[in-house]
């Protein structure tokens, strides 16, 4: 059983997805629609932009670009330029009409997603907006997601468990779970710590196991 340790109140109203870069993490908002960036030390705004997206509940930092989750119907991802946050691309997901989108990673040159409407999580390409691959989540809200040793850590919101799957068939390789802290959106940084926010409070921290 891991617990989290609070750092900081996100900058937003309501953080709703993480990603980490080198220099601090990308703070996707649910309510404001914004992506900031926010230092590591203090939770500090370094820039931020406004996005397209609503109901903001996810974002990556990969391949040059901050990616937004839209999680509206039809469910959509936003690309950006982490110099000025333009808009780059709007790729409408592959039945975005059926199902939202949460956690966003970029991992080997394609995006993937978690799909809770469809307890799925997507690897799409970023140039035709397909669903490359597809492995299966065994419960109903997944959200976070990172990858460590080439397997995908996803979270699921709902009872606080943590898995760590492999991506080629969705099996199971690990799991854990969080107590005391609504999981949401979820990140590792590059010294290996294990990030954490909860859009019901506002609060982002890491993990202590």
């Amino acid at each position: 059983m891991a617990t989290v340790r609070v750092l900081f109140n996100g900058p937003g109203p309501k953080v709703n997805g993480l990603a980490a870069d080198v220099d601090g993490l990308w703070v996707g908002d649910q309510v404001d629609n914004k992506i900031y960036k926010i230092r590591y030390q203090d939770g500090s705004v370094i820039t931020s932009f406004d996005t397209p997206a609503r109901n903001l509940s996810g974002c990556g930092f990969g391949g040059g670009s901050v990616w937004g989750a839209s999680n509206i119907r039809p469910a959509a991802i936003t690309r950006h330029d982490p110099a000025t946050g333009w808009c780059q691309q709007y790729i409408i997901l592959p039945n975005g009409a059926e199902g939202g989108v949460h956690g966003v990673e970029w991992h080997d040159g394609y995006l993937w997603v978690t799909r809770p409407g469809f307890l799925t999580i997507q690897k799409i390409d970023v140039a035709t907006g397909d669903v490359a691959h597809e492995i299966p989540f065994p419960e109903k809200r997944n959200h976070g997601i990172f990858f460590k040793d080439g397997c995908a850590v996803v979270n699921e919101t709902n009872n606080g468990n943590v898995y760590t799957l492999d991506v080629t068939d969705g099996r199971i390789v690990d799991t854990w779970t969080v107590s005391g802290f609504e999981i949401h959106g979820m990140t590792m940084s590059a010294d290996g710590r294990i990030w954490f926010c909860d859009a019901e409070t506002n609060r982002i921290g890491v993990v202590e196991r």
